[in-house]
């Protein structure tokens, strides 16, 4: 994955699965995956989040992205109990 500020994901929903693009990359989740329900979830909620997860652990990021992710989240809770 780039980290270029140009890329943005963008998830198409068909009978047959879920498309994700993201950049140059396309991904298929068939409707016989088991992260189709989790991203048929994620749709309902308007929830992205699962997708870059998703996409990061294709691109063999998973690890790295998670924690990077959860460090992220770290700091903003830690923002709101500053502020």
């Amino acid at each position: 994955m780039k980290n270029e500020s140009h890329e943005r994901l963008a998830v198409f929903r068909s009978e047959s699965g879920v498309t994700l693009s993201f950049g140059s990359n396309t991904y298929f989740i068939s409707s016989d995956d088991p992260f189709h329900n989790i991203a048929l979830k994620a749709l309902e909620q308007d929830d992205y989040i699962p997708f870059y997860v998703e996409i990061a652990k294709r691109e063999g990021l998973g690890p790295q992205f998670r924690d990077t992710l959860m460090a992220q989240i770290e700091n903003l809770s830690e923002d709101d109990v500053k502020g």
